[in-house]
């Protein structure tokens, strides 16, 4: 798969940040280089490899100085150059700062070398962690993989002696956002005077991507400029298609826009023939479910199908399978998967923060009475959730 269908800037879409430099410049990810963006390109498959997802979404962030870093060759400088102006790399003075306020507001797994010493005040969660990061390495067969780490826990020193380095490179620690105020900001489609902005530049696009908040500022991370506010974004929540296990596919469901899901839907729905195989879409009607997102609540109807729909419920005691019948409606709740065949799920993104805490006695059934935390990131979700096979974030 071309490793640039992998690389978004978009804030919803993306499963990990990665600290592209770090990777580039490591030389125990193999080759005889002191930089070589290969290793790059093969972290990007040991990263669908880790999460069972062929089409794994990674934000990539990188140092500017790595663009014209001479031990790369002129091509591999030159590719870097067109992700960045095509919208697909991220590139600053200096990456770490941005990478963890990526981590910190979207809860995306990092994958990195770095201990990040010099944030560990900025960022208290980072020392002693299990769960956020993920290191490169470079297995006995000469491939690269991917694996948890656990974050050190270093004496005060260090942290001091970090910080005073990042001083010298950049005017000023990063400041951590007030709690929540990214919400207000993810809400809004934001544009950067600089009209060929990778990220919020002009065009008919929505900007999808983080922009960077100080006080009461919004800035352009590129250009380090205000932004300005032109309106209101669509709300929208990320499915999965899962197929035996394994993430085949995925799409966005927007605020205000039911999604018919099936076989060959009318236009403008989603065909799932593209991901799953011919005995899977076969069993799977024309037109299976029509999703919904209102209210920050995903929503599922069985308007038409042949062969039924059911809701997978993800329970302390064990997963429960629960008919859906024909035109009714189910509020799906965290861990809930649209089951259109015995192989075949339909399972909203954990990562889009669409459900509210659970306040439910654990009874299973249609749901109209719960509604949803009314913002996209208004809930930090259990470690682990939403990957169906153990590595997703």
């Amino acid at each position: 798969m071309q490793c640039e269908s992998r690389l978004t800037l978009d804030a919803s879409a993306a499963d990990y940040v990665v600290d592209v430099a770090n990777v580039v410049r490591e030389p125990a990810l193999g080759g005889g280089r002191a930089a070589d963006l290969t290793r790059f390109e093969a972290l990007l498959d040991a990263l669908a490899e880790f999460a069972r997802d062929p089409a794994v979404q990674v934000y990539a962030i990188t140092d500017r100085s790595l663009l014209t870093d001479g031990r790369l060759t002129p091509q591999e400088r030159e590719r870097l150059d067109d992700w960045f102006r095509e919208g697909l790399l991220e590139v600053l003075p200096r990456a770490d700062d941005r990478i963890l306020e990526l981590a910190d507001t979207l809860e995306l797994r990092v994958v990195s070398g770095d201990n990040f010493l010099d944030f560990h005040r900025a960022y208290p969660w980072i020392p002693g962690d299990r769960e956020r990061f993920l290191r490169p390495f470079l297995g006995e067969d000469g491939v690269v993989g991917v694996r948890p780490r656990i974050m050190p826990v270093p004496p005060e020193w260090q942290v001091s002696r970090k910080e005073e380095e990042g001083l010298l490179l950049e005017a000023g620690v990063l400041r951590r956002w007030a709690p929540n105020g990214h919400v207000k900001v993810l809400s809004r489609d934001w544009r950067c005077p600089e009209t060929t902005c990778p990220l919020f530049g002009g065009g008919d696009r929505p900007s999808t991507a983080l922009p960077r908040r100080r006080k009461d500022r919004v800035l352009c991370p590129t250009h380090g400029v205000p932004l300005t506010d032109t309106g209101p974004l669509p709300r929208r929540a990320q499915v999965k298609v899962v197929m035996d296990g394994i993430v085949r596919g995925r799409f966005m469901v927007t605020a205000g826009e039911p999604l018919a899901v099936g076989r060959a839907p009318a236009e403008g729905g989603v065909a799932l023939g593209a991901w799953v195989d011919d005995q899977a879409v076969e069993s799977v009607s024309r037109t299976h479910v029509v999703l919904a997102y209102e209210e920050g609540a995903m929503t599922v109807v069985d308007e038409r199908s042949a062969n039924g729909t059911r809701i997978r419920c993800r329970r302390p005691t064990g997963d429960e399978l629960v008919p859906l019948h024909r035109g009714m409606t189910w509020t799906l709740r965290r861990g809930d998967a649209v089951v259109l065949h015995e192989r075949l799920e339909l399972l909203p993104s954990g990562r889009q923060f669409v459900f509210d805490e659970d306040t439910t006695d654990g009874t299973v059934g249609p749901r109209q009475d719960i509604v949803a935390a009314p913002t996209m990131l208004g809930v930090r979700l259990p470690a682990g959730h939403d990957r169906p096979g153990g590595g997703a974030g």
